[in-house]
């Protein structure tokens, strides 16, 4: 049992019932990349999902002979919920993890439900925090914005030597954060402030100077692969954009364009619908429209092929 535990690579999801699909989807990606599916515990933080489909979940586990745990959140105020817009109250649960997780459980990847991992999770899993309770990586979405960074600067004193990290990808010292009591510290933040990216500003307002970047090729958010043109006219940015497109570890489909979506899109979602028929959904009914309308296939089409020209005529 301890040796199990010294090679277990621990990976948390949160999801409801409605995203249980998107994280077996993740959860089949993580393992059909990894050389040691067998090491890899996954602990699903489960809000409100059906007998049906956690033997979905646990199918698709199982094909590679590893496991998954449910577990639920036992903070109130997480479980009532102090949500505000669009998120759903499940997008707070990372928050919790040191609570909830075993305690034998000291480190962990948090990974957001709409993503997939294209390289083995060991890499990230090895990852140096160099002291600090989490590594992640910087958000170039925020970063290139000056009205974004303005609103950083107006809710919780971001300053421009700052950075800023997204937190869909998270390595975590869940020790240390239980030592500190991270947890509370963030929900205080939450209860008093009303941050325009939630728990995300809150986890920055606390750790500034405090965490490890991660190389960004292991959370490509939307702003990396459209190359928009915040990220195109920054030199930075641009090289670091660049490079981690090339060589993608993780796409991250954070916000409003899904790969759920849309039928299967070469050069957008087709890996999506390939690791969704490797898992326990594969016989899902697809695509699934979301609510916003306004969210055209052709925008989003525009948006890839200005970035595969960028992609090719940029050294």
């Amino acid at each position: 049992m301890g040796e199990e535990r010294t090679n277990r690579i621990s990976v948390v999801l949160a999801a409801d019932d409605n995203y249980a699909q998107h994280a077996a989807v993740a959860m089949a990606s993580v393992l059909a990349n990894t050389a040691v599916p067998e090491q890899v515990a996954f602990w699903l933080i489960d809000d409100g999902i059906s007998s049906r489909n956690k033997d979905k979940v646990r199918q698709t586990v199982a094909r590679w002979h590893s496991r998954v745990s449910f577990l639920t959140i036992k903070n109130k105020e997480l479980e009532q919920g102090f949500v505000s817009g669009p998120i759903s109250r499940t997008a707070y649960f990372r928050l919790d993890i040191p609570d909830i997780v075993p305690a034998d459980v000291e480190r962990v990847i948090y990974l957001d439900c709409d993503l997939l991992v294209l390289d083995d999770i060991r890499l990230l899993w090895q990852t140096d925090l160099a002291g600090n309770p989490l590594g992640a990586a910087e958000d170039p979405g925020i970063l290139t914005s000056a009205g974004k960074k303005r609103n950083k600067t107006e809710a919780f004193g971001w300053r421009e030597e700052d950075s800023y990290f997204n937190s869909g990808v998270l390595v975590i010292d869940v020790a240390q954060w239980r030592v500190r009591d991270y947890a509370k510290q963030l929900r205080a933040l939450l209860a008093k402030n009303r941050y325009r990216h939630h728990d995300q500003d809150a986890l920055n307002e606390l750790f500034e100077g405090h965490w490890t970047p991660i190389p960004l090729r292991w959370n490509v958010i939307p702003p990396v692969f459209h190359l928009g043109w915040g990220v195109l006219k920054d030199t930075r940015a641009r090289r670091q954009a660049l490079e981690a497109l090339r060589d993608a570890a993780i796409v991250h489909y954070a916000g409003g364009y899904k790969p759920w979506e849309y039928d299967c899109k070469p050069g957008f979602n087709e890996k999506y619908y390939g690791y969704l028929h490797l898992s326990g959904f594969k016989d899902a009914v697809m695509p699934q429209p979301g609510k916003n309308k306004s969210h055209s296939w052709s925008h989003e089409a525009a948006r890839l092929r200005w970035a595969a020209f960028w992609n090719k005529v940029l050294p």
